[in-house]
């Protein structure tokens, strides 16, 4: 009797890891079809399909962090993000999305914590000058003035553009080293040096002449 139970046992384990396979073969398919036909959520409830049945695997949980972050998402992708995070701690990426996720929830200060935490790790540039803009933003005004000078000694900006808002609805590119200068400006202005943010203006347009914010902050002084 015993041997027929544990037969009985095993021939339902059995069938139930060939079912889950089956259904995740089929949610699999369901999701490459998706992404095929370009369909973000038919793709996403794949992914969520696909997790419930395999919950441990981070490459699905990547996948949907990525979905999410491709439609900006971003509550979903840094909830996702963080999950990752605590199964794999030395994930730079789900970091650098946390970042990005949490910037645009308009969380700055918890983004700038973030921000310092990729930027121990990578030593990247274009993380330090997101920390300085952040700064800025917090009125971080001293440090974010130390991150820029950093910056502007920092040999990688020379050869660097960077997209800025030139209006409401248009963007230009202008040399990083502008940029950083320009925001120098700022730091000034709100700091009341304001011959000191003209010298910055100045030098933000010698690099970029078209650069059309620069040009308006110095025509308003």
């Amino acid at each position: 009797m015993k041997i027929k139970y544990l037969i009985l046992l095993l021939f339902l384990s059995s069938y139930e890891s060939f079912t889950q396979s089956t259904e995740f073969d089929i949610q699999k398919s369901i999701y490459e079809k998706a992404k095929s036909y370009n369909d973000p959520n038919v793709a996403i409830t794949a992914l969520y399909n696909m997790v419930a049945l395999q919950p441990d695997n981070l490459l699905l949980k990547d996948s949907l962090m990525r979905e999410y972050l491709s439609l900006s998402q971003w509550a979903p992708t840094y909830m996702i993000s963080r999950e990752i995070m605590a199964s794999q701690p030395n994930n730079n990426f789900a970091l650098e999305v946390s970042c990005v996720a949490l910037q645009n929830l308009g969380l700055k200060q918890e983004a700038l914590n973030e921000y310092e935490s990729l930027y121990l790790r990578t030593d990247r540039v274009d993380v330090l000058y997101t920390i300085s803009f952040l700064q800025f933003e917090l009125k971080n005004l001293n440090e974010s003035l130390t991150n820029l000078n950093i910056l502007l000694e920092n040999e990688q900006t020379e050869e660097m553009m960077v997209s800025v808002n030139k209006n409401q609805n248009e963007r230009q590119e202008v040399s990083m080293r502008a940029q950083l200068n320009y925001l120098k400006g700022l730091v000034f202005l709100e700091q009341g040096k304001n011959d000191l943010a003209k010298e910055s203006f100045n030098s933000a347009i010698e690099l970029s002449p078209e650069f059309n914010n620069a040009i308006e902050k110095l025509n308003s002084l």
